[in-house]
């Protein structure tokens, strides 16, 4: 269970998501909040469960429109574990090739600790920490970026299915 805490709510402020930035009557686009979580594997029902929250505000707080406060977007990219830049839309254009390249190796690492995480053969575990090793040492402040988050749909609690050929083969 994760310790990040809920973004702050101060009385007499709109709940949280509800602010919209309007520019000539038409919907700006801020963030790509939803886009992230999912990505990353996490469910609405999860966030509002560690947050304390309904699954309303969560999803008011995910409209592209919503202008959040820093420390709501601070506290989205703790639970994620993104960096920041990942949650806001870029409206100038693409991403530079350097913060994409970081990008794609924070998922990169993601990928190897998850893998780290669930092997249980010797040899795999031992090529899989070396590959990790690798990854360190062209991007070490990667070293503590943890696995992808397991969400309720994705645990399959069905027993394996082992293939056997026939005995007359």
């Amino acid at each position: 269970m994760s310790t990040v805490s809920p973004p702050e709510q101060k009385a007499k402020v709109p709940p949280v998501g509800r602010q919209e930035k309007k520019t000539a009557g038409i919907s700006k686009t801020l963030n790509c909040i939803a886009q992230v979580r999912q990505r990353q594997g996490m469910t609405l029902r999860t966030v509002a469960r560690r947050w304390n929250l309904e699954i309303n505000e969560i999803r008011q707080m995910e409209q592209p429109t919503a202008d959040l406060r820093i420390s709501e977007l601070h506290a989205w990219q703790r639970l994620l574990e993104v960096p920041l830049h990942e949650l806001l839309v870029d409206t100038e254009g693409p991403l530079s090739p350097p913060v994409l390249q970081r990008a794609q190796m924070i998922r990169l690492m993601k990928t190897i600790v998850t893998l780290r995480d669930k092997s249980n053969e010797p040899e795999a575990k031992h090529l899989i920490e070396r590959l990790l090793n690798q990854v360190v040492e062209i991007m070490p402040e990667l070293k503590g970026v943890g696995p992808w988050h397991e969400t309720e749909e994705r645990v399959d609690h069905r027993s394996p299915l082992v293939y056997q050929l026939p005995e007359n083969f």
